[in-house]
């Protein structure tokens, strides 16, 4: 059984696409971002009665989007970006089309702008360009822009909660920022970082179910997170090999409590 175990994690983990394929992040990074990097607050409730648009135009507040029962993946950017923005939005775009769990069911996703002066259709042109190709990815965007009238003051409290700084500067017109997401867990609490660019589906799935407190995921996505461990200081999960057995440990418990239960119900021969 304990055999069985190892066997039954070790596909799991074969499975997974490898790891730190990817471009280190800051080598992509223009100079001008890289002295911009998230101030984590892991565990902090973000406010809930930040004031947004969406992509239609309809009013929304975050206590709504943190109160459906669902992780978020929370990403600022601003939508007529020229530079970077597009390369955070396209990664994430690619790497949640490989996460096997159901958007709009097992998550959504907060695309925020820090631009005061993009507008809805600014939203709208952003989803159609990076999230359209896939369907069911595309209905869980909430493309959102601030509400004009407080001039970026609400957004500014919800990117200071999340512990994302950014500036604009003036000469270039454009913002500087770090890159990465938040995923928040349901209620709208920091649950982990995924820093950078280049997303691995990995991360995010297990993000993604860690985030949900155990509302989502399968079987396997919760042995899974059993044998990864979460590096704050990268932004992502690492397998280990101390956390690899116990869940085998705990897998072959299970076997063998399986066992036991099938055994004492089988009826006796007289």
């Amino acid at each position: 059984m304990r055999r069985l175990a190892i066997a039954t994690l070790i596909g799991l983990l074969l499975a997974l696409p490898v790891t730190g394929a990817h471009a280190s992040p800051t080598a992509l990074l223009p100079s001008g971002f890289k002295d911009f990097a998230f101030d984590q607050h892991l565990g902090t409730q973000l406010p809930r009665d930040i004031r947004l648009r969406d992509e239609a135009g309809q009013a929304v507040t975050t206590a709504a989007l943190f109160d459906k029962g669902k992780p978020l993946v929370l990403v600022f950017d601003y939508f007529r970006c020229t530079t970077l923005c597009g390369v955070v939005l396209g990664d994430l775009a690619a790497a949640l089309e490989q996460v096997p769990l159901t958007p709009g069911k097992d998550y959504a996703v907060m695309a925020v702008s820090i631009d005061p002066n993009d507008s809805p259709a600014d939203a709208a042109a952003m989803k159609a360009r990076h999230f359209e190709r896939d369907p069911a990815l595309a209905g869980a965007i909430h493309a959102l822009v601030g509400d004009p009238a407080d001039q970026g003051r609400d957004v500014r409290r919800l990117a200071t909660a999340a512990g994302f700084p950014y500036k604009l500067d003036e000469a270039s017109g454009q913002y500087a920022h770090p890159t990465g997401v938040v995923l928040v867990s349901p209620g709208g609490t920091v649950s982990r970082y995924i820093l950078g660019i280049g997303y691995d589906p990995t991360d995010l799935r297990l993000g993604l179910v860690d985030a949900s407190k155990g509302a989502v995921g399968s079987v396997a996505d919760h042995l899974l997170l059993l044998c990864y461990g979460y590096d704050p200081a990268q932004g992502k999960y690492n397998a280990e090999v101390g956390r690899l057995m116990q869940a085998t440990g705990a897998v072959s418990v299970l076997g063998v409590g399986l066992l036991v239960w099938r055994a004492t119900r089988r009826p006796g021969k007289g």
